[in-house]
Formats: structure tokens, sequence, C-alpha cells
């Protein structure tokens, strides 16, 4: 067969239709493997027989013992394409298409191809072989001068064999009620009937051999393991008798489910006998068992005799690594001929295209973990998922994203069933369907930090069918959807590492539950889920506001309630404490002041039994820009008063209940109240908050045209989510231990702002997707710690930059952080200086195509005198 290309034809929806071409034989190494071995074990056999009879002068009939037979074993899991392949062996064999190599083909004759598991129960598997001896007999077209005698002996054969095929009906003792006479007579011809069954059937398949001139008959047996009352019974056949090396016995299956089945059948055997057995006999038993049914199958399927079909993967990977450079032979690679008229594609650029385009994957890693993952599942699998997506995207009703989801979907249909996983509401378009199903798989995963990527790495199959189905839900979702992104980050990721800060803290209380309670766990795991709202209909607000009050009682350190992006401030002036209501009301009261404060937006409060807690957090401000990205920006006046009612809503200091697995009362014996808050009716807003609005309105027409340039993956999002957290983690630990205590509260802020707007370019230029890359560029990935001039710098313009090579950030190659970046609310928490003023000149610069007329105002960074008077505020202790 040449080495060209394979080529795998995906219009018939059948994949197991005849293969008529070894042009489209996928494991068409496998075939001359076995043809090779056939032809090699028939021609010893051969050799052997006319060694001995002319050595020892016996008669034929004699010359193969027990054990005898050539039975090769076609070995591969469900789906791995046996019957294609068994299909195409029992059919070209002997013809061996597109062949032009001499003593390459074998010498035998097609028998039977036979599907136990199609045939009823009872049914004698000798008798459709003899059936189809009798009926080659019938029409041989072979007729010479003894064509009368061969006939003759050929019935008298089959006369001769109907005494032991008869022992196969016997289910009851039929001589019992015989005298003891007659009892002997017929037992004695029955048990030769019994010895002599195989030596007259091997007598009947050399007979039609000479007849048709061939050296051996192919006998197919397709999937016997499927139906376990014929395995054995196949088996035994196999056996006790054709073993004889004029009849070729291909059998497909599954070993592992042939060795259970074996091991099951001498288990049974012993079942009966082993009343009495000590432990240690039991465990003998058990040894023995494995033993013989180990011997048996080596014995009936002699190793040498194996063939293992392997998967996509094993075979593009043999030849991408016997090519060489220059040289065009090689092992042959496949080809996907596309539904319908389209043209054929290399199959690793179509599995390519489903990750790139469906999934939005970009990194090389995460492509290769993809294309592996594809590859290594059943063949039959891997073309149906490549039909599928074909046929949904070609039809012009679904886009890439939603064919790639729709066929992944149906490919890990029973492993998501397996988790119990809501299938219909994930395909109708539900964000938290998928929210909470990645979330309690990423609990099953066991690795806090990476399986919030859903990539294809997890030790379960079942797990990395469900990941990938659920990536793909991701990318079709949250596709120019920045408020879906962010509420999948938060509710996912950011419930998934709450929640391993929570247990981590609970295993260290005195008296805490163990590492093996898995009860415990569970229940932690479900008030965990309930407290942030996992998989409810909610923003990612909310999470913002119940993770708020989690993260600070899932914290271990002590000292100043500054941690991992929220500040405790003081809402009492007890102690001559200086709290952060009243020096917001002094800023309002500054000429200097244009703007509402920013920081005045990322308010939140838990409610305690005797009293209520005050928080500044990053995660607020995330929240909030994901609700007013929800906001549609082209109904002027419909916008403007949603975005009024989310400010003052959250300006009003919205208030949680306390999480029901932590009191949090260690760590504050204060009484802090909650201070008055001034009421404004819609039509009387501030004039700072009126101007703050206007800014917001002109940056949600920025973000229309940037959304457009949004493709996230689960990568990206998960990526992102722990470069801020960890990054916020580090910048509170710096602030605890800092000097800084007249400007705390504004200066821890400003970096988590910068930590924000970083993670989203760093992840972004990594892992979003798009199509060209700048050749030599690389971004600078360190965090910012102590300032945001690191950040500042990622985005001039190299000419501007230090480093000749570093990469020239545009609006569309990182939408999602230019998006967070040009935000009021998130400039407003950078204070106005020399410093700052050249960052909003780089806004402007990289979104001239998407702003049109409207500048960003310096005026948008938070006052100095702002700055000052609100940084003042004490921080709890």
């Amino acid at each position: 067969m040449p080495d060209s290309d394979i080529v795998i034809d995906l219009n018939s929806s059948n994949h197991n239709r005849p293969v008529s071409s070894g042009a489209e034989l996928i494991q068409r190494e496998a075939f001359d493997a076995l043809s090779l071995q056939i032809s090699k074990d028939l021609a010893q056999a051969e050799f052997k027989a006319s060694l001995e009879a002319r050595q020892n002068n016996v008669e034929r009939e004699d010359l193969y013992p027990h054990g005898s037979g050539l039975t090769y074993f076609i070995d591969g899991t469900r789906g791995a394409g046996k019957s294609t392949f068994l299909r195409f062996t029992y059919n070209y064999l002997n013809e061996r298409p597109g062949v032009k190599k001499e003593g390459v083909a074998v010498s035998v004759t097609p028998l039977l191809y036979l599907d136990p598991s199609r045939i009823e129960s009872g049914e004698i598997l000798l008798l459709h072989i003899l059936k189809h001896l009798k009926r080659l007999m019938e029409n041989c077209p072979h007729r010479g001068q003894d064509w009368g005698r061969h006939q003759e002996q050929f019935r008298d054969l089959f006369k001769q064999m109907a005494g032991g095929l008869h022992l196969f009906v016997s289910k009851t003792d039929s001589l019992k009620d015989l005298d003891a006479e007659l009892f002997l007579d017929y037992g004695l011809d029955r048990a030769a009937d019994s010895q002599r069954l195989r030596h007259l059937l091997h007598q009947t398949i050399e007979l039609v051999c000479s007849v048709y001139k061939t050296r051996a008959f192919l006998l197919a047996i397709d999937d016997a393991d499927t139906k376990f009352a014929h395995a054995i019974d196949v088996l035994e056949c196999i056996r006790k008798y054709l073993d004889t090396p004029q009849i070729v016995v291909l059998v497909t299956g599954d070993m592992e489910m042939y060795s259970l089945l074996v091991q099951n059948h001498f288990q049974q055997d012993f079942a009966s006998n082993d009343k009495g057995f000590s432990p240690d006999r039991k465990t003998q038993q058990t040894r023995m068992v494995a033993h013989l049914e180990e011997q048996y199958l080596l014995k009936l399927f002699p190793i040498q005799r194996r063939v293992q079909l392997k998967t996509l993967h094993t075979l593009t990977e043999r030849k991408r690594k016997d090519s060489k450079p220059g040289v065009p032979a090689g092992p042959p690679a496949f080809v996907v001929k596309r539904p319908g008229d389209g043209d054929a594609v290399p199959l690793l650029a179509a599995i390519d295209a489903i990750a790139t385009a469906g999934l939005r994957l970009r990194d090389r890693l995460d492509l290769d973990l993809f294309r592996e993952y594809v590859l290594k599942l059943p063949v039959r699998s891997v073309l149906q998922l490549l039909s599928s997506y074909y046929q949904f995207s070609a039809g012009g009703t679904a886009s890439e994203r939603e064919a790639a989801s729709e066929a992944l979907r149906a490919t890990a249909l029973s492993s998501l069933y397996r988790h119990d996983i809501d299938v219909e509401s994930i395909a109708e378009g539900d964000l938290h369907a998928v929210i909470n199903a990645a979330f309690d798989l990423c609990q099953l995963d066991g690795e806090p930090d990476t399986a919030i990527y859903l990539r294809p790495q997890s030790r379960d199959a079942t797990l990395r069918n469900a990941y990938v189905s659920l990536a793909a839900d991701v990318a079709r979702l949250c596709e120019h959807d920045p408020a879906k992104a962010i509420t999948y980050m938060v509710s996912m990721a950011g419930s998934n590492n709450i929640l391993h800060l929570v247990m981590g803290k609970a295993t260290q209380k005195p008296g805490g539950r163990g590492a093996g309670d898995a009860r415990d766990e569970s229940a932690l795991q479900r008030k965990v889920k309930q407290y942030l709202s996992v998989g409810r209909k909610d923003n990612a607000l909310n999470w913002s506001l119940h993770a708020t009050a989690a993260l600070m009682g899932a914290s271990t350190t002590a000292g100043l309630q500054l941690r991992q992006g929220i500040i405790g401030v003081r809402t009492s002036s007890k102690s001559d404490a200086v709290t952060f209501d009243a020096k917001l009301v002094t800023a309002l009261k500054l000429e200097s002041t244009e703007l509402y404060p920013a920081i005045a937006f990322s308010q939140s409060a838990v409610k305690k039994p005797s009293h209520t807690l005050r928080y500044l957090s990053i995660f607020n401000t995330l929240g909030l820009i994901s609700n007013l990205l929800d906001i549609d920006a082209t109904d002027t006046d419909g916008s403007r008063k949603q975005l009024f009612k989310q400010l003052n809503k959250i300006k009003s200091v919205q208030t949680v209940s306390l999480p029901n697995w932590d009191d949090l009362a260690a760590r504050d014996d204060e009484a802090d109240t909650e201070a008055g808050e001034a009421e404004y009716e819609d039509d009387d807003q501030p004039a700072e908050l009126v101007k703050l609005v206007t800014q917001i309105t002109s940056w949600l027409d920025i973000c229309q045209g940037l959304k457009q340039h949004f493709h996230p993956s689960a990568v990206l999002m998960g990526k992102i989510w722990n470069r801020l957290y960890f990054s916020l983690d580090n910048i509170s630990a710096a602030m605890r231990a800092g000097n800084q205590i007249n400007e705390r509260s504004c200066k821890a802020m400003e970096l988590f702002a910068w930590a924000l707007i970083n993670a989203c370019l760093v992840e972004e230029v990594d892992y979003h997707h798009r199509a060209g890359e700048p050749a030599g560029a690389t971004l600078n990935r360190y965090n910012p710690r102590t300032s945001g001039a690191l950040v500042i710098k990622k985005f001039q313009s190299p000419a501007k930059s230090a480093s000749q090579a570093s990469l020239d950030v545009t609006a569309d190659m990182a939408p999602l952080a230019f998006m967070i970046a040009s935000c009021p609310l998130v400039l407003g928490l950078i204070k106005h200086d020399a410093k700052s003023r050249p960052f909003i000149d780089s806004l402007n610069a990289k979104l001239t195509d998407f702003r049109g007329s409207h500048q960003i105002p310096h005026e948008v960074l938070c006052n100095q005198k702002v700055w000052d008077c609100v940084g003042q505020t004490t921080v709890s202790e």
C-alpha cells in the first residue's frame, strides 16, 4: 500500500461504513503489520506440517496438535475503529488493493464475518461456520474430475459431526432414565462424538481448503465482548475447535473487557466451592483466578498476534517524529475532507481551527493540550466532532463559537451527565449554569490554581471531556460581552479561590474538621456556594459585596485589615479615629473637587450581630464596572438613568450579612456604627456626580467599539484572576508593613487599581485571541507593588520606552485592559500628578479609533487635595 496521505472523508454521517480504499484506512499501519504477521505464520505452519509429514510419515489430519490455531486479537477501546478495520481486513486481506509489491498479499479466503452481539442467545457458533462451509462447497467454481468424490466426502463428514454438535444443546442429563446397558452404549457413542468433533471439523476445513486451493479461511468475529452471554462461548469455541492454521480467526474487542469476562468466568467456577475458606485461602483463590485469567488470554491470544489500534495522537506523533526536513517520504499524513464540497484540510489544522475559532485559544501550550486531547479521543469521537463542527458552521445558522460548543458538548454529553451538569440550560445560553458546573468540577479536580483554566489536564477522563465542553461555552457566551466575562471570572475563579481559603482556615481551627471528613467538606462547599451565589442569576457586583466579607473572614493574618484588595475603614470616631464618611464629606466641600470621588463607589458593609464593618474593595469597583458595561449605551436617556441608579446604590453603602461559616468576632471588639449618608432625589443629583456620569457615558461609547474586539477564553479569565489575586495580596502585605499612615487608604486603592489594569493587560497580551503577532516584541510581565510607574510604561509606545524591544500594546490587542484602564471609576482611584498624566495621554493616543471626538481629561484622576483629605482615613485593625 503506498504511503500516500490518508483521506478522512466526513461526508458520511455513519463512520462505520465500509472503507473501500487503503487511502481512507486510518489504521493503515496496523493493517500492514497484521498482513505481514498472518503471511509469516501461515508459511511457518505449512513448512512445519510438510517437514513433520516427511520425517514421521504421519497422516495429514494428525499434523496439527491442540493450540495450533492462528487467532489474532485486534485491541482497542470503544470507538477506536475496530469494526471498520476488521471489515476492511476481511474484505481486502487477500486482494491488497493498490499493492504492487511481490509476496505481500495473503492467500486466504473469506469465510464468515460474524457479530455475536447480533445473534440470538443459545445459537451455536459452530453451526454458523459449518453453514458457510457448506455454502462455499455448494458454490465452488473449481469443479474438476474429483468434484463428485469431494462432495460425497464432505456430506459424510457432515453426518459424522451431527452427534458431537448435539452435545451443545444438552441442557439436562438425558441419560438418567435409561437402563444400565443402554446407558453404557449411548454414553460411549456420545463420548466418541465429543472427542471426534474437533478432528472431523478440521478434516472438513481441510477438504474445502483443498477444493478452493487456498491456504486458509478467514473468520472475523466482531465485538464478542459486548454481549457477555456469548463472549465466553466464543472464546471456548475458538480454543477447543478452531485451533487449526487453516482457519485464521480475527477477533476484535477491548482486552480489558475480555480480561474482566474471563476473570469472572473462573471466579464463578470457584464460587460454589469456596464455603468455609479462611481469609488466607480466599486471598489465594483471588490470586489464582488472576493467574488463570492471564494465562488463558496469553494462550488464546499470543502477544505476537495482538494488534493494538493506535489513537490519532500516536499516529500523528509518529509522523512528526519520523519526518525529516526536506525529505517528503515518511508515514502518511492525515487529511480531512470536509462535508459537502469543502476543500480537504490537514487533520491538525482542522483541530486547531476549533481551538482558535471555537475556544479562542491562542497560547501554543493551550493549543497543543487541546490538540492532544482531541487526538486521544476514540477515532469515532474525533470524526463525529469534526463532522458536527463543519456541519453546524457551514449552514450559516451558527457562528464558529456556537458550532464548536455544540459539537464539543455532544461529544462530551455522557461525561456532562455523569457529573449532573445542567446541559439544557447551558445549551440555551445560561452563563450561571456554566459557572455552577465549572465551580463543582474544579472542586473534584482538587487543584485550586489551575483547574479554573478548564484545560484538559485532569487525571479523570470525564473531567477532561467536561472541561473542554465548558470552555467552549465560556468562549461562546462571553464573546463581545465583557460584563459576562467579568461575572464568570469572579463568580467561578474567585469563588473557587475563596473556598480554598475558607477550607484552609477551617482545618487550622482547634477541633476543626479533618482532611478526610468528606461530609463536612461538602457542607462547607455548599455554604460557600450559597453565600457567594454561585450558579444563581446574580451579577458581579453582588458577588463582590459578599466576597469582600468572605475574603476578610477567611484571612488568618493579624494586624491592619488591609488584605487582598480590601481595606477596612473606620466609621466611628472613638479613640480619635478619622472616619471615612467624615473625610468624604469634607472632600466634597473642597473647591477643587470636580468629579465625585471614585473611591466612594468601592464601599460596602458587613453586618455583625452588634455592629457593622465598613470596607473599601477593588472588587466592588470591578463588580460595578461589570454592571455598567451591561447598560445599553445606545439609549442615551435610559443609560444615564441607569448610571445614576447604579452609582447611588453603591454610594449609599450596600450591606451584606456575615458569612455563616465564620463570625469575624475575634478581630474587632469595637462597636462601630454606620454614619448617616446624605440622600438625593433623582432630579437633584450633586454636580460632581453629574459630571462623573457624563464621563462614564463617554466611556461607555468607547467600550462599544472595544467590545467587538473582545474574544475571551476560559484560560484568559482564569489567568487574569490568578494574577490579580496574588498581585493584590502582595500589595496588601507591603502596605501593611509600610509607614504611609496619612495616605494609606488612598494609596492602597490606587495600587489595587494599577494591579487590576496590569493583570488584564499582561494576560490579554499572552492569552487573548488575535490574528497577528508582532515579531520579536515582548511585554514586561512584572506586577506593580509600590507604584504604578511600571504599568504606565507598558502603555507607552516603544519609542518612549526604555527598551526598544518592548511590545507596542494596542486597544484591539487587549480590549478588556483598555476598557478597565479608561474607566473613570478606576482612573479616579489614581492620584492626579505629573507621573500619572502621561498615562491619560497614552490612553488617548491608543484609543483614537474608538473614542471619536471625546478626549479623556486629566481631571478624571483623583484630585490631589481630595487624595490628601480622604487618605487620612484610619484603617481598621
